[in-house]
């Protein structure tokens, strides 16, 4: 280690540490039946902090989590298979200006527009159901699955539909047929990148929903800290490991599915 790479070295330790004490703490809170802010091992190691996480209401909001960000998913899925057919394949007048609306939906912060929605929500009795969160976040989670999903279908060569079509294979049938079997790692993508994205957003559902029953984990957490103006660490701690089980679990599944197709993006 010379002296011009020692700044680099200690900028990493310092990264590392507000990286992993935080998920040592986590770790260790999650197990202690009497955990405090303080980092210790715990005397006595329980599992009672899990099953309190994993029953009553914390199971139900699990439950909504699931629900939403697999539906949401797939719904997203499915409308880029087809709609990013036609921005690969097609040259029509104003895809790009398209293409340039949808990622500045999303750039564009949530809170910018959340009040029209609202309204609009209201008065089509949306405000406080499953339908109105899983609708607005399919709008949400679409541009970047969808570019990425054009991205894929381009480094498909066009002379697999044009040897399908002349089978007498329709273009939509094409899609299905011919491209998807060889954009599974696309799709894989696709699918995982508008789960995380369901299944960690907050501020959404914290405006639209109203009955506790109805949240997700991401707000069940946020209701539960402090409740009853006690903080239960251990509670809590694990409840939050549990909120990280699910997108961990599937990438590590998926995970070479995942680096194949970024690959077959950037190419």
């Amino acid at each position: 280690m010379s002296i011009k790479t020692l700044p680099v070295y200690i900028l990493l330790a310092i990264v590392f540490l507000f990286a992993v004490v935080p998920m040592v703490w986590l770790l260790l809170a999650s197990f202690d039946p009497v955990a405090t802010q303080a980092t210790k091992i715990p005397g006595d190691i329980t599992l009672s902090n899990f099953r309190e996480a994993f029953s009553g209401r914390s199971l139900r909001w699990i439950s909504n989590s699931l629900l939403i960000a697999s539906i949401t998913s797939t719904l997203v899925l499915f409308i880029c298979i087809l709609a990013a057919y036609p921005f690969s394949r097609l040259s029509f007048s104003g895809r790009s200006a398209i293409l340039f609306g949808f990622l500045l939906l999303r750039i564009i912060p949530i809170s910018t527009f959340i009040l029209p929605v609202y309204i609009a929500f209201a008065k089509l009795g949306l405000i406080n159901t499953y339908l109105g969160i899983i609708l607005i976040l399919t709008t949400l989670g679409l541009p970047f699955p969808l570019l990425l999903m054009k991205g894929f279908y381009d480094t498909i060569p066009r002379e697999f539909e044009e040897a399908a079509w002349i089978d007498g294979c329709g273009k939509v049938r094409a899609i299905f047929k011919v491209l998807l079997p060889q954009c599974g790692p696309g799709i894989a993508v696709v699918w995982f990148m508008t789960f995380t994205f369901a299944w960690g957003e907050f501020m959404i559902p914290l405006i639209l929903l109203r009955r506790m029953e109805m949240m997700p984990l991401s707000v069940g957490i946020f209701t539960a800290f402090g409740e009853y103006g006690v903080v239960d660490y251990g509670f809590l701690s694990a409840l939050s490991l549990m909120y990280a089980i699910p997108p961990v679990v599937m990438y590590i599944f998926i995970r070479k599915y995942l680096v194949k197709g970024m690959v077959g993006y950037i190419k």
